[in-house]
């Protein structure tokens, strides 16, 4: 599975149990990435797509262990650590900047291989900073 996460600087999700942001442009960016193959997340993370009409987005409590190989997951609210074997690519969007945090993106990027970055305006943040990272060892 391919996992999308949004960060800020210090690696954090949620502050009470809230997203850090919800970015009109990045939520685009990310149906475009995911359009033509299934897109799992949670109730929660469907919040801010449910008024788009797309028959790929899938939606459950369990979504991380349900999904397949090549399908991608919008991860908010959920740990990942339990899933580390099961995912193939790792999406970071870093909002660069400091937001206050009490949950935090829980995977060491360190081992993972960076293989592309790109920079973009959102409609709410200057400069969103798009990572994708995969498995070292699975050249």
């Amino acid at each position: 599975m391919n996992v999308i996460v949004c960060l800020d600087d210090r690696q954090g999700m949620m502050f009470y149990n809230r997203r850090q942001s919800q970015d009109r442009k990045l939520r685009e960016r990310i149906l475009k990435l995911c359009s033509g193959n299934v897109l799992w997340m949670n109730a929660y993370s469907y919040k801010l797509y449910a008024e788009t009409a797309n028959d790929f987005i899938y939606v459950d409590e369990n979504f991380l262990s349900k999904a397949q190989k090549g399908e991608f997951c919008l991860v908010e609210s959920v740990l990942l650590k339990p899933y580390e074997d099961k995912i193939e690519q790792l999406i970071v969007f870093w909002w660069n900047r400091h937001y206050p945090a009490d949950f935090y993106f829980d995977l060491n990027l360190k081992d993972w291989k960076k293989e592309s970055e790109e920079e973009f305006q959102g409609s709410s943040h200057d400069k969103i900073t798009e990572e994708i990272y995969t498995k070292k060892g699975n050249d």
